[in-house]
C-alpha cells in the first residue's frame, strides 16, 4: 500500500483590490453602479420579451436566455467583490470557494455557447429565410438551450472538481494512492476455481450472445425496426458494462488481493457508471415503444421514427455519461486514509465511500438522490407505459390478440423485473454491514442479467428464431 503525507488548509482569502487603498469606495460605488444598471438592464429585457408577443422568436427566446444567464453570472461575483471592497470578510471557505467557481465557469461557458447558437440563429434566418420558422422550431430552440446548459455545467463541474480534488482539508494524514479489491478472496481456493469456471463461462456465454444478436439485426431487414434498434443498442452497452467488471473479476478469482491503482478505479467506475444507467434508461425507452406499438400501432411508424428512436438513444447514453461525469470525481475527491481495501470485486461507489477518512454524508445523500433519479424514475415510467399497455391488450376483443400483444411485451417485462429489482435492492435499501451479501446480489446484475437479455429475447421471441433460421439455411418451422 503505497501512502503519502501532506498538510491542507480549509479557507482561503481573496487579496482583491487590497492594494488599491485610498481607491477602494470609489471603485466600490463604480461597481455598484454598474452592477445595479446590469440587472435593472436584464430585467427590463427579460420583462418586454415576456409581456410581448411580438418579441415571442427564436432570437428574442434566446436573447431572454442570455439575460437571465448573464444576470446569475453577475450575481456569483460581483456582491462578494464589493463586499471585500467596503472591508467586509475577505476570507472564503473551501466549500464556498468551490461553489463560487461552479457556478462562474457554468454560467460563462453557458453564454459562450448561447452566443455561438445565436450566431446559428442568425445564419439561418439570412441564409434560410423561407425555412426559418420550420429549422428554428421551438422543440429545436428549447433542445438547443437545454444542451447548452448541460453542456456548460457538466464541463464546469469536471473543472471544479479536478481542482478542488486536491487534498484541502485541515488535518494532516497519510493517504493511499491505491486499493485492493478484496472480491471472493475470503472462499477457498476451490471455490474460487469454480467460480472463476462458472463466470468465464458465463462471460462467454453473454458475449457471444449479444454478438450473434447483433448479427442477426444487422443481417435482417425485417429486424430493422424501432424494438430491434433498442434491443442492438442494449446489446452493445450491455457488453461494455461485462467488459468494465468481469476481466477484472476472474483476475482477481485466481489472483486474489491484487491491487488496483486510484485512476484505474475511477475509470473503472465511470464506465460501470456509463453503461449501467444507460441501460437503465434504455429499458424504459423500450417500454415506451411497446406502449406505442400496442396503444396506437396506427401511428407507430410516424410516432416512432428513426429521429425519435436515435433521440431516446442519444438521450440515455447522455444520462449514463452525465451521472458517471457528476460521481465519479465527487467520490474521488474524498481523502482515502489507512484501509485500502475494497470490500467488493469492483469499484463501485458504497464500498469505496466506506474508506474515505471524511465525513461522506453529503456524498452519500447526493448518491442516494441520483440513485433515486436513474433506478426510480425509468422504473415508474416503465411501470406507467405497462399500466396503460396491459388496459388496451384487456380491451382486445379476441383471446388470440391478447395473447401476442402479450407476447411482444414478456421478454422485455422479464428483464425489467430482473434488471431493476436487483439495482434497487443494492442502491436503495439502508446501509448494511453484510458486504458479501451485497457482492452476491452485484453478481446478478453484472454477470446474469447481461446473459439473460439476449437469451430472454432469443427464445421467446419468434421474430429472432425465424431470424436465425434462415441465416443457418434451415426452414421455417411455420
Amino acid at each position: 500500500m503505497k501512502t503519502k503525507n501532506h498538510s491542507e488548509v480549509s479557507a482561503f482569502v481573496f487579496q482583491g483590490f487590497s492594494n488599491f487603498q485610498e481607491h477602494q469606495i470609489t471603485l466600490f460605488v463604480v461597481f455598484l453602479v454598474l452592477y445595479i444598471l446590469t440587472l435593472a438592464g436584464n430585467v427590463i429585457i427579460v420583462t418586454i420579451i415576456r409581456i410581448d408577443h411580438h418579441l415571442h422568436t427564436p432570437m428574442y427566446f434566446f436573447l431572454s436566455i442570455l439575460s437571465t444567464s448573464e444576470t446569475f453570472y453577475s450575481l456569483v461575483i460581483i456582491p462578494r467583490m464589493l463586499s471585500s471592497l467596503v472591508g467586509l470578510s475577505q476570507s472564503i471557505s473551501f466549500i464556498g470557494c468551490g461553489t463560487q467557481m461552479f457556478f462562474f465557469l457554468g454560467f460563462a461557458i453557458t453564454n459562450c455557447l448561447l452566443l455561438a447558437v445565436m450566431g446559428y440563429d442568425r445564419y439561418v434566418a439570412i441564409c434560410n429565410p423561407l425555412r426559418y420558422s420550420v429549422i428554428m422550431n421551438w422543440r429545436v430552440c428549447t433542445l438547443m438551450v437545454s444542451s447548452v446548459g448541460i453542456t456548460g455545467f457538466s464541463l464546469s463541474l469536471v473543472q471544479a472538481v479536478a481542482i478542488f480534488r486536491l487534498p484541502m482539508s485541515r488535518a494532516n494524514f497519510t493517504t493511499v494512492s491505491e486499493f485492493t479489491l478484496e472480491g471472493f478472496s475470503s472462499f477457498g481456493w476451490k471455490h474460487r476455481l469454480i467460480l472463476f469456471v462458472i463466470f468465464l463461462v458465463l462471460y462467454l456465454l453473454t458475449l457471444a450472445s449479444n454478438a450473434l444478436i447483433l448479427t442477426l439485426i444487422h443481417l435482417n431487414r425485417q429486424l430493422h425496426t424501432p424494438m430491434y434498434f433498442f434491443l442492438s443498442v442494449l446489446s452493445i452497452s450491455e457488453t461494455c458494462y461485462t467488459v468494465a467488471i468481469i476481466p477484472r473479476m476472474l483476475t482477481g478469482l485466481l489472483h486474489p488481493h491484487q491491487p488496483i491503482t486510484i485512476p484505474g478505479c475511477a475509470t473503472q467506475l465511470f464506465f460501470y457508471l456509463t453503461f449501467g444507467v444507460n441501460n437503465c434508461f434504455l429499458l424504459a425507452a423500450m417500454g415506451y415503444d411497446r406502449y406505442v406499438a400496442i396503444c396506437n400501432p396506427l401511428r407507430y411508424s410516424v410516432i416512432m421514427g428513426k429521429t425519435t428512436c436515435a433521440q431516446l438513444a442519444c438521450g440515455s447514453w447522455s444520462m449514463g455519461l452525465g451521472t458517471a461525469v457528476i460521481q465519479v470525481p465527487s467520490v474521488f475527491s474524498l481523502p482515502f486514509c489507512d484501509i485500502s481495501i475494497i470490500s467488493h470485486f469492483f469499484c463501485d461507489i458504497r464500498p469505496l465511500l466506506k474508506l474515505a477518512c471524511a465525513d461522506t454524508t453529503i456524498k452519500e445523500l447526493v448518491t442516494l438522490l441520483i440513485s433515486l433519479g436513474v433506478i426510480v424514475l425509468p422504473m415508474v415510467l416503465v411501470f406507467i407505459s405497462y399500466i396503460l399497455i396491459f388496459s388496451t391488450i384487456l380491451k382486445i376483443a379476441s383471446a388470440e390478440g391478447r395473447r401476442k400483444a402479450f407476447a411482444t411485451c414478456a421478454s422485455h417485462l422479464t428483464v425489467v423485473i430482473v434488471h431493476y429489482g436487483c439495482t434497487s435492492f443494492v442502491y436503495l435499501k439502508p446501509k448494511s454491514q453484510n458486504s458479501m451479501e451485497d457482492r452476491l446480489i452485484s453478481v446478478t446484475y453484472t454477470v446474469i442479467t447481461p446473459l439473460l437479455n439476449p437469451v430472454v429475447y432469443s427464445l421467446r421471441n419468434k421474430e429472432i428464431k425465424e431470424a436465425l433460421r434462415r441465416s443457418l439455411g434451415w426452414k421455417s418451422l411455420t
